[in-house]
């Protein structure tokens, strides 16, 4: 279990996540992933100080951590039991209240691009073939997230089943004072090829005026819990993001559940929660 947080700090705020679970054995790759979670920190900080909106940051975070193949979401994709990479991303706009998902993309490295796409649309989550004709009149060529890595880790997990690596998340307050948030996922390796998991619901992704919440671990719990769109209720509520998050810490671990989230409210109360052994995160705020 893990807990940080920061009370009030000052905007533009920028959290991001590379996944809840267990501690890996390999300590090279920890320290690997914690490296590109700063690098891909230092390199959107500067646009965000800069004046980019939070659902335009959240949404270049995001898009950055899918291309990084140490984590669970676009390159970094695990594979489902018949050997497909099918990628789920979503965003919310909490200026508008606008929320936008993809469900189960396949052949293609950037589900977050299609969620951001739908940001304009009438439509807020499409499925498999809604993805693949979005990707087309975006003018996305089919391209495959698999690698010799991720087929190798496929392999490995036919034999011994385990709950994958979690999601990637971005959660940001800009200049403005404006919440988003965005989540992106390639589910876990060896379940039932097209299960959905929480990233691309309310229950793992939600931003609103009030709080920005990204979630990650076993997905199923954390619909079960409703868990992103809990923490904002509260949040509206008249909690902040942090006594929010302790009294659905205390519930998560009567429940035995394994999950955890990052999240900003309009106070700028900033926090990263988990009841797993670890969770790969990094952030930044105008306090520095």
């Amino acid at each position: 279990m893990m807990t940080f947080s920061i009370q009030q700090a000052s905007p533009p705020i920028l959290l991001i996540h590379g996944g809840a679970g267990k501690k890996t054995k390999d300590k090279t790759i920890e320290a690997q992933r914690q490296l590109s979670l700063q690098r891909i920190l230092s390199e959107v900080w500067p646009q965000l100080e800069s004046g980019l909106s939070a659902l335009e940051t959240v949404t270049l975070a995001v898009q950055k951590l899918e291309d990084c193949p140490l984590f669970n979401a676009g390159r970094g994709a695990v594979l489902q039991s018949d050997g497909l990479a099918r990628l789920s991303a979503s965003l919310m706009d909490g200026c508008r209240g606008k929320f936008s998902g993809v469900m189960l993309a396949t052949h293609l490295l950037n589900p977050s691009r299609l969620a951001a796409y739908l940001q304009e649309k009438e439509e807020s989550v499409v499925g498999p073939l809604g993805a693949q004709l979005i990707a087309r009149e975006m003018g996305i060529a089919p391209k495959s997230p698999l690698t010799p890595e991720s087929i190798q880790r496929w392999m490995k997990t036919l034999k011994q089943p385990n709950q994958g690596y979690g999601t990637v998340g971005a959660v940001v307050m800009d200049k403005q004072g404006r919440l988003a948030a965005a989540t992106s996922t390639g589910g876990h390796g060896a379940n039932y090829p097209e299960r959905i998991s929480d990233s691309a619901t309310v229950a793992g992704n939600y931003a609103s005026a009030f709080a920005a919440i990204s979630c990650t671990g076993i997905g199923e719990q954390i619909v079960d819990d409703a868990l992103a769109a809990r923490l904002e209720t509260r949040v509206r509520d008249g909690h902040t993001i942090l006594t929010a998050s302790e009294k659905c810490l205390k519930e998560a671990q009567t429940k035995g559940r394994e999950y955890g989230w990052i999240g900003i409210d309009h106070q700028g109360n900033e926090c990263v929660f988990c009841t797993t052994e670890t969770i790969a995160w990094a952030g930044k705020d105008g306090n520095g």
